[in-house]
């Protein structure tokens, strides 16, 4: 069955037009999610006549933009640049300047393009269109990412964000480097002098840090080319938290874990850093009972005792109203231990991770929305971007743990709450009372701190 071609809005269609004749031949689609990102980009493709784009952007939506060109009416090829004979095909082709719309995976783009310390040329080719969907993953100036998007020429480049300055308003600086190398300054530092608000931080490059924009929305509207259009969700979103006590063996493998973030020195406890590894096993903790690796990663067995998971089966019953449910964690592990729970309990229920292909999300993203599956059990980072249509299938999130990567998480709910959506969103969250879930470290972990906080605070006054 051949899908209906989408009409945009006269919104969006203001938006395309505005894109599609910039003079700079490159724009910043910052449109929130919901907002057709997605649609825009391909018909800004057909009415710059591109015969040639190279599309950039994370793995799981390959499928999603395939469907949006045909569903448009653009009569180019679509292919995967990727590790197989037909991928390295297509990589040819497009080096060699073929017609066709090429998507590679970001992951695969920078495995590729960077060779150690060398750049390769393998992404030098002139394409007519260059789009690179969520863009925010280039917003670290010293990645990989951000240095192979350096290598990428284009006659047109847009990119896509909805969060285009990641968790930090300098990531900004590398996504409009990219877009506008001569409009953009040179110098980081110099354009944090112009557009930032910084404080001092002695561990920091030049003594400070930057904390903010020094005049909110100044340098965006700046930009020869931002736009931005903002999701038209009528439904309410509702939040709430649900506290959970962690059982006897739980708390005690909790407190261990917690008590290895601590550096004994001369009889004081200290801690360095909060490690990000250190504080998603944190967060992981809290899912059910666990074990670790010789590499210290945190694995959960089938029967792994959870109150988590107890809570789960209640709320799905009594607040749920056994309606269908997307299920949220940051582990695949334990994202297969739920599933594994729910079918044993006579419930539907699929995964979506890392480690399911794109074939199988695609008809694990139909089984929901159509019905045929009750429960949807995803980890975070995998679902956050590029999944469309989940509104139709439920209007419950729930959440076993969140990631501390706060955009992610907005993502995730704007996955259910957006445009479509009628009816009210319920999201409740499972948080594990005196954890680092609810914000609560030990007391000694906390002593830690404050002596390692003490300790940076006199460096500086001396330093000074």
């Amino acid at each position: 069955m051949t899908l209906e071609k989408l009409v945009p809005t006269p919104e969006q269609a203001s938006a395309i037009q505005r894109i599609a004749t910039e003079p700079t031949r490159a724009a910043l689609n910052a449109s929130t999610m919901g907002a057709g990102k997605t649609l825009k980009a391909v018909e800004v493709a057909k009415q710059i006549n591109a015969k040639s784009v190279l599309l950039i952007a994370p793995l799981n939506t390959r499928l999603g933009w395939k469907v949006t060109f045909e569903r448009q009416g653009v009569d180019l090829p679509f292919k995967w640049i990727s590790s197989s004979k037909d991928g390295k095909d297509s990589l040819s082709d497009w080096q060699w300047g073929k017609p066709g719309i090429y998507f590679v995976g970001v992951e695969y783009f920078v495995r590729i393009g960077w060779n150690g310390k060398d750049r390769t040329k393998i992404w030098t080719q002139v394409a007519d269109l260059v789009l690179f969907d969520e863009v925010h993953r280039s917003q670290n100036r010293k990645s990989k990412t951000h240095k192979t998007l350096k290598q990428v020429k284009g006659g047109f480049k847009l990119a896509m964000s909805g969060t285009p300055t990641g968790n930090k308003f300098d990531g900004a600086w590398a996504v409009t480097k990219w877009l506008w190398p001569t409009v953009i300054e040179n110098s980081y530092w110099a354009w944090v002098d112009k557009w930032c608000a910084t404080e001092y931080d002695h561990f920091s490059p030049g003594g400070k840090k930057v904390s903010g924009e020094r005049r909110p929305g100044a340098f965006f509207n700046s930009l020869p080319c931002y736009v931005r259009i903002e999701s038209e969700v009528e439904a309410e979103l509702q939040e709430e938290q649900v506290y959970v006590e962690l059982t006897r063996e739980q708390r005690k493998a909790y407190n261990d874990l917690e008590e290895k973030m601590v550096t004994w020195i001369q009889e004081r406890p200290v801690v360095i850093e909060f490690p990000i590894a250190l504080r998603i096993r944190l967060r992981q903790a809290t899912l059910g009972m666990f074990s670790l690796t010789d590499d210290d990663v945190i694995t959960f067995d089938d029967d792994c005792k959870s109150s988590k998971i107890d809570v789960m089966f209640d709320i799905l019953e009594d607040d749920f109203d056994n309606e269908p449910t997307l299920i949220l964690t940051d582990s695949r592990k334990f994202a297969n231990v739920v599933v594994n729970r729910l079918r044993n309990d006579g419930k539907t229920a699929m995964a979506w991770h890392g480690e399911v292909t794109g074939d199988k999300r695609e008809q694990a993203k139909q089984a929901f929305v159509s019905g045929s599956c009750k429960y949807l059990v995803a980890v975070i980072s995998a679902i956050a971007e590029g999944v469309d249509g989940l509104q139709y299938g439920s209007r419950n999130i729930l959440w076993l743990n969140r990631s501390d990567n706060r955009i992610l998480n907005e993502q995730v709910i704007k996955r259910i709450h957006r445009r479509g959506q009628d009816k009210t969103v319920r999201s409740v969250e499972l948080v594990a009372v005196d954890t680092y879930d609810s914000g609560v470290l030990s007391s000694q972990v906390k002593k830690a701190f404050e002596m390692n906080r003490t300790l940076k605070e006199k460096d500086a006054f001396t330093a000074g």
